[in-house]
């Protein structure tokens, strides 16, 4: 009798298992038939292979590009890969001036133009700003609009000295100026 009792507690184990088993088989197919899941992993960088790009500083005769430099620009292109959603990738300066970008499978073409554009930023002097204003009504209660007279003078009355000169603004330019409104298409 001993020996009939423990088979039974062998074999309880042994079918749990295959319920597992069975159970873990049925999850994935309902995952491959329902939610684009696939029977094989999908598998990393280093198995997979994928694409890799290194990436040059484009310097200006004389400049040398720093290790801060390049640790921002690092920081900036793993900001890039994250919004794109790639996983698994791996980003490293190599040398002194160039950054290694390694990517798991076949990226697509707006992946690819994400990293390697070069931010640039333009500053401009702003020569005037017009204090806010509530809109203007008339006597009649419509709104008075201010208008755009095309025949004043478009050219500075003295040649501007510099890009922060008030002489570029225009008589021409201020009507355009004082006429904008957000909902025009002046």
């Amino acid at each position: 009798m001993a020996k009939q009792s423990s088979s039974r507690s062998a074999w309880r184990p042994l079918v749990w298992l295959l319920v597992l088993i069975v159970a873990l088989i049925g999850a994935n197919g309902a995952g491959v038939l329902w939610s684009g899941a696939s029977w094989t992993p999908k598998l990393a960088l280093d198995l997979e292979g994928g694409t890799q790009i290194v990436l040059t500083p484009t310097l200006q005769s004389g400049e040398t590009v720093s290790a801060e430099q390049l640790t921002q620009a690092v920081s900036i292109i793993r900001q890039r890969i994250d919004a794109a959603g790639v996983s698994e990738s791996e980003i490293n300066t190599q040398g002194s001036n160039n950054i290694v970008v390694s990517i798991p499978g076949q990226p697509d073409d707006q992946t690819l133009a994400r990293i390697q554009a070069s931010a640039k930023l333009d500053f401009r002097p702003v020569l005037v700003a017009g204090a806010p204003s509530s809109e203007q009504v008339g006597p009649d209660g419509a709104t008075i609009t201010p208008t755009y007279d095309p025949t004043l003078p478009n050219t500075p009355s003295i040649a501007p000295s510099n890009a922060s000169d008030l002489n570029w603004i225009t008589p021409e330019l201020q009507s355009r100026y004082l006429a904008f409104t957000c909902g025009s298409e002046a």
